[in-house]
């Protein structure tokens, strides 16, 4: 399965960001299959309506002929809109829809929190689960799950108030390492690169990744996107996997997923 994390370097906010993505992995090169995902980060779809919005992403995953997490949009036909997205199968169809349930800053002002924090789906066999940025910290995010997830995706726009990106980043990067051993799932992270600006006076730390739950070397724990605007990573399902039961074996599994518990 592969899996493509996004970090673009700029933003227009005019409806023509996803758009600009699918052309950055056009000159990539990447070439998609059913079973792989492209995770997009949050906010990309501002400046869209709805129905806009939703033609962009299937139109970016029949593209590809992938799946399509869509980062997320505000609905600007609502008054108090949720910030949210959707998935997208190769087909364009929309197969799952997320919220963000735990505004963050300025967005406060003008969003309301969703019902509820991220979404499950499935690709093919592999349990997938959504979340927004700021969700993404939050335990109670994962105490809900109905199914434990072997791929965890995060749309974020991680802003930090200090005077460099480097706290964000290694909070970002510690709770990413720490959050794919606990969940016994590989956690990708799709972001703004440093110092995109989203809408507020803070640039974005350009955090994005992807954290493995049980590397064979301690430097395989997470590799980031560093610079650039795209990166393809070819994942092993099977070590999330074997994690899980080897943590369940010797009565050392953190998380556990609701329907395990029943």
């Amino acid at each position: 399965m592969k899996v493509v994390l996004t970090q673009p370097k700029a933003r227009l906010a005019d409806g023509t960001d996803i758009g600009r993505a699918a052309k950055t992995l056009k000159r990539h090169g990447f070439k998609g299959e059913a079973g792989d995902v492209i995770l997009l980060p949050e906010v990309i779809g501002e400046g869209y309506s709805s129905s806009e919005y939703a033609l962009a992403v299937a139109e970016m995953a029949r593209a590809f002929g992938c799946h399509v997490v869509g980062g997320s949009h505000f609905d600007s036909s609502q008054t108090l809109p949720a910030n949210q997205g959707i998935v997208v199968d190769p087909t364009g169809d929309i197969i799952a829809h997320y919220q963000k349930a735990n505004p963050y800053g300025r967005e406060r002002q003008f969003a309301r929190a969703g019902e509820r924090a991220g979404a499950s789906f499935r690709i093919g066999t592999v349990e997938c689960f959504v979340s927004v940025c700021a969700d993404f910290f939050h335990a109670e995010t994962y105490r809900s799950l109905e199914v434990a997830p072997d791929l965890i995706l995060v749309p974020a726009l991680s802003v930090s108030r200090k005077s460099s990106p480097d706290m964000a980043r290694a909070r970002w990067r510690h709770a990413m390492i720490a959050r794919a051993f606990e969940q016994a799932a590989f956690v990708g992270v799709s972001d703004w690169a440093y110092p995109v600006r989203t809408g507020g006076d803070l640039p974005s730390s350009g955090i994005a990744g992807l954290a493995h739950p049980d590397p064979e070397s301690s430097r395989q724990l997470l590799q980031t996107l560093g610079r650039s605007q795209v990166r393809v990573f070819d994942i092993d399902l099977n070590a999330a996997r074997a994690l899980r039961a080897d943590q369940r074996e010797r009565g050392f599994e953190i998380a556990r997923a609701r329907q395990e518990q029943i």
